[in-house]
């Protein structure tokens, strides 16, 4: 049985996009417009069949249609002018064609108009599994419906430092990166239940925009995919004043408590974008000024929850925490027994650190990290999330309903409730301060809440036999659409000449990005059966070209496979590649080259 979400998001990606990959407009590296004839050239990228370009009247052979761009609006000639041309014969236009279009369309600037916007909606087979995904994060986390009594209005106002636009509680807006507006839906539907119709919140959740960058020197409309140290420091900012501002004016409404949830890392550039836990007037300005804001907001009580970070690849890879995850090592100015934030690393639903995991960089307090989505109805459904950003989502929503159950604890004692109630998955590298000998613990909603002593009935949800939450139901639905796909064999290659351990990943650059920065198969599921005649794993068409591709496969013994790929494109519906016999995948991922040679790893969804 095989199947796979389709992606939302396809082509070729700049880099800056390439960080994040949520968005739905699509870069394709193509340099469009500047002359007439000469504007492209065959071979044509979407075969010739559509041209945009300016002519005050609109004209074109008898093969093809002509019409304005804009037809309803009074508008200046620069976008009046503009003209659609169309094919309409049989079969694709050649050359030939082409060149009579320029010449009789007399039209300057004439540019293929290729189809870089993905749709942004789903089938609906497709959404229903996502919506599994959704229910099966929360069934594994626990939410508020766990809580003995649920507070009047809010009690935590929960920040996601990220890609989404700035917005208060109950409007959150779509970014340029799904990224942010994803895990902002993922606390909503964790700290939130609905009683009879109404629905009621332990905590609110806004956003701030700390990743305004679609390109060098470009803020996006809706935010971008990059930021600096100084948009993460200003942030950070915003959200303790607007929460002082509201503190203010409205006492009795707005949350007497606040968190901040940052589901982003930098890696260290000294002086730049320093990544340490050195005294911060060792830190250039740029770090010094997060820091600096961060402990300010420490004083005041604000609850820090961070990103692990994901692996950043090469043969010598970065090793620890990205900032500023790594401050989990720094104390309060306000509290030297406690941390600057709480560190969170992923797991699978096995329990297992995320196969993209840093070296040494298992924190004590861990959550799940493995097909984060959530959405608003009216909004389109993104791509699911894999990695640190999930985990910390699923922290800071656990942290705000152990403050709205106990209103008057401490950072320590949220730290140990966290600790304290988690399910030991292994050992850790990075410990919070207040638990300097610890082991890495799963946090979850139940077991926070015994240790804070709630007499409420329930267990901590155990591991699954999988790395996935078992879904036949949704999987089988899709499972029709590779009936046709004809599997091809992979070659067998040694684990060391794999590309995340030959190059680096985009993320050690001096900008500050989402966690996880990567996404070749922005939403995908893949399937494997032992007892299938030829067993073969699904890979759905990947969301940007990748060369020299690898999958890496763990199989019940935890062994790890890996089988070479060849060049894999995003043009290329979905492609099936013959596993051994016998084999039982338990987790894959997928690594290769951008077209920077970057590397890009990604663990895939697998279903056994």
């Amino acid at each position: 049985m095989i199947g796979k979400l389709r992606r939302a998001t396809a082509g070729r990606h700049a880099p800056y996009a390439r960080a994040a990959l949520w968005t739905l407009i699509i870069a394709l590296g193509v340099a469009l417009g500047g002359g007439r004839a000469a504007a492209q050239s065959p071979p044509y990228l979407d075969q010739g069949l559509r041209w945009i370009g300016t002519s005050h009247t609109c004209t074109a052979p008898n093969e093809w249609t002509a019409q304005h761009v804009f037809r309803s609006l009074q508008l200046p000639a620069a976008l009046a002018d503009l003209c659609l041309f169309t094919w309409h014969a049989d079969g694709t236009p050649t050359p030939a064609d082409v060149s009579k279009l320029f010449s009789v369309s007399l039209a300057t600037e004439l540019t293929e108009d290729v189809p870089v916007v993905a749709p942004s909606g789903i089938a609906a087979d497709e959404q229903a599994l996502l919506t599994a995904l959704r229910t099966s994060l929360r069934g594994q986390v626990g939410d508020a419906s766990l809580l003995p009594v649920m507070p009047a209005t809010p009690a935590v106002r929960v920040v996601v430092i990220d890609s989404a636009p700035d917005a208060t509680a109950g409007h959150i807006r779509i970014g340029a990166s799904r990224h942010g507006d994803t895990l902002a839906h993922l606390i909503e539907d964790l700290v939130c239940r609905t009683d009879g119709g109404v629905r009621t919140c332990a905590a609110e959740v806004t956003t701030e925009l700390a990743l305004p960058w679609i390109a060098r020197g470009v803020a996006g409309p809706s935010g971008g995919f990059t930021g600096t140290l100084s948009d993460v420091a200003s942030a950070v900012e915003r959200a303790i004043a607007t929460w002082q501002s509201d503190r203010h004016t409205a006492p009795k409404t707005t949350p007497a408590h606040l968190l901040l949830n940052l589901s982003i890392g930098w890696e260290h550039t000294a002086q730049i974008a320093d990544c340490s836990t050195l005294p911060a007037a060792s830190l250039g300005p740029p770090a010094r000024a997060v820091r600096g804001i961060l402990q300010q907001a420490a004083t005041l009580g604000v609850v820090l929850v961070a990103a692990a970070g994901n692996d950043s690849g090469g043969p010598s890879p970065r090793t620890g925490l990205v900032c500023p995850g790594r401050y989990q090592a720094v104390k309060q100015d306000s509290d030297p027994t406690q941390s600057l934030v709480i560190a969170v690393s992923g797991l699978d639903y096995q329990d297992h650190p995320l196969e993209t995991v840093r070296p040494l960089g298992v924190t004590g307090i861990a959550g799940l990290g493995l097909g984060g989505v959530a959405w608003d109805p009216a909004d389109p459904p993104p791509p699911m999330l894999i990695g640190s950003s999930v985990s910390t989502a699923v922290v800071s929503a656990i942290s705000a309903l152990v403050w709205a159950y106990q209103p008057g604890a401490t950072t320590g004692q949220l730290t140990h409730a966290l600790y304290d109630g988690g399910r030991d998955v292994g050992s850790a590298n990075e410990c919070p301060l207040a638990i300097p000998e610890c082991r890495s613990r799963r946090a979850s909603v139940c077991g926070a809440l015994h240790a804070l002593g709630a007499s409420i009935q329930c267990t901590p949800p155990a591991p699954r036999a999988a790395s996935c939450p078992a879904l036949p139901v949704q999987v089988a639905a899709l499972a029709a659409d590779y009936t046709a796909v004809v599997p091809v064999a992979g070659t067998p290659v040694s684990l060391s000449s794999l590309p995340r351990y030959l190059a680096p990943s985009v993320q050690v650059s001096p900008s500050v990005f989402p966690m996880p920065i990567s996404g070749t198969c922005p939403t995908c599921w893949s399937a494997t059966s032992a007892s299938a005649p030829s067993p073969a794993f699904v890979l759905p068409a990947v969301g940007q070209d990748l060369a020299d591709a690898v999958l890496v496969v763990r199989l019940t013994d935890s062994s790890l496979h890996a089988l070479a790929l060849g060049s894999l494109t995003a043009s290329t519906p979905s492609y099936a590649f013959l596993l051994p016999l016998g084999w039982v995948v338990q987790s894959a991922y997928l690594t290769g080259y951008d077209d920077n040679l970057y590397s890009v790893t990604e663990q895939l969804f697998v279903q056994p």
